[in-house]
């Protein structure tokens, strides 16, 4: 009699550890099958690194920018803007990351006159089947995406000026600077004027 319960206590304990196993075992097979659908996406950093890229106005030219992102002391999330000339212009910055396809962004200047920039920026990690294969990308389209460009509007002109910020490795800044935002102006440097700005640099 003891023995008959034994084995089944034995019985029950492997049924208990064969059910664990299999729920375990699902449990990464989703994962894996999650990872390889979707990939791993995060919402792209935006601080500690330099951003350049573009405004259009109401010409035909664009007008070159760069871009830097901070902290202030309080945690609020800006972003300095610096044109081909004057003192950058401050943004506070707004994320969303409610829907699956893009982080949303707005940034606020609020200044005289106000102004505001609405924007969207892709996941870094996703993968975007459906986007790639639409624009012809077959050869690439189950890879994840490295693509972190921000692209929007500045919705407070009229009308509407396209803007668009990607990352912009230390080499390629100098280089960007003095050619594009200011090839009449070289000197000070990005770094210079946000420092003389009063926005200092982790």
């Amino acid at each position: 009699m003891q023995g008959m319960t034994k084995r089944s206590l034995l019985t029950r304990a492997l049924a208990t550890v064969g059910v664990i196993g299999v729920i375990v075992g699902l449990i990464h097979l989703s994962s894996g099958w999650f990872w390889l659908y979707e990939g791993s996406p995060t919402i792209p950093e935006l601080e500690g690194r330099w951003w350049g890229g573009y405004y259009k106005t109401s010409g035909p030219a664009r007008q070159w920018c760069v871009a830097r992102f901070v902290k202030t002391p309080s945690g609020q999330l800006q972003m300095a803007l610096i044109f081909p000339s004057g003192a950058p212009d401050v943004f506070d910055v707004e994320r969303s990351s409610s829907n699956k396809a893009f982080v949303y962004l707005t940034f606020v200047d609020r200044q005289n006159p106000p102004g505001r920039i609405e924007a969207k920026q892709l996941y870094a990690g996703e993968r975007y089947y459906l986007g790639r294969l639409m624009v012809g990308r077959f050869s690439d389209f189950w890879k994840m995406n490295e693509d972190i460009t921000i692209r929007g509007n500045i919705v407070s002109s009229s009308p509407e000026q396209e803007f668009a910020i990607e990352p912009i490795a230390g080499d390629r800044l100098e280089h960007f600077w003095t050619r594009f935002v200011r090839p009449d102006q070289p000197t000070p440097s990005p770094t210079d004027i946000l420092t003389k700005s009063g926005i200092s640099l982790p």
